[in-house]
């Protein structure tokens, strides 16, 4: 006689399907689980030229990691990192589902090893924060006018 319990799991897995370890977390992360994860980057870090850079140099030191796109987002957004990671010879893939999240502090792409890893600082501006810190780069000193000039001497 068969078990009962096994008939009720079989009929539940044939409606919801094969049950996923982590989804919330799988949802965040783009498929993958954080432990897996190198460098992400936030949807509105994208267009900066320093999150780029910072996947460059992460994709150099790890050639045979995965990169993961948020399909969500437009082209124009993600196009650089698909062109960085053809480059360096990385794989890529485009998650399209729509349970993937848009929101500007969701992530847009995910580095990602094929077994655990557990990266300590995964964030783009944690991992390299020389590359964010505006501090450590120069800044021009603007002309000062005439009239700045004059209120300096009657101070």
């Amino acid at each position: 006689m068969p078990d009962n319990n096994s008939v009720n799991n079989r009929l539940e897995q044939s409606s919801y399907g094969t049950p996923k370890i982590n989804p919330d977390e799988q949802r965040k992360y783009l498929g993958t689980f954080r432990e897996r994860v190198s460098l992400a980057i936030m949807i509105k870090d994208l267009d900066s030229s320093q999150a780029q850079t910072a996947f460059q140099e992460d994709a150099k030191a790890h050639p045979d990691f995965q990169l993961i796109v948020n399909g969500q987002l437009d082209q124009s957004q993600t196009g650089p990192y698909i062109k960085i990671a053809s480059q360096n010879n990385i794989k890529f893939t485009i998650r399209n589902d729509s349970f993937y999240f848009n929101q500007p502090d969701s992530y847009g792409v995910v580095f990602a090893a094929p077994t655990a890893i557990n990266e300590g600082q995964i964030e783009v501006h944690q991992k390299y924060p020389q590359l964010f810190d505006q501090s450590s780069q120069p800044t021009e000193a603007k002309p000062q006018s005439f009239m700045d000039k004059l209120k300096h001497l009657f101070k």
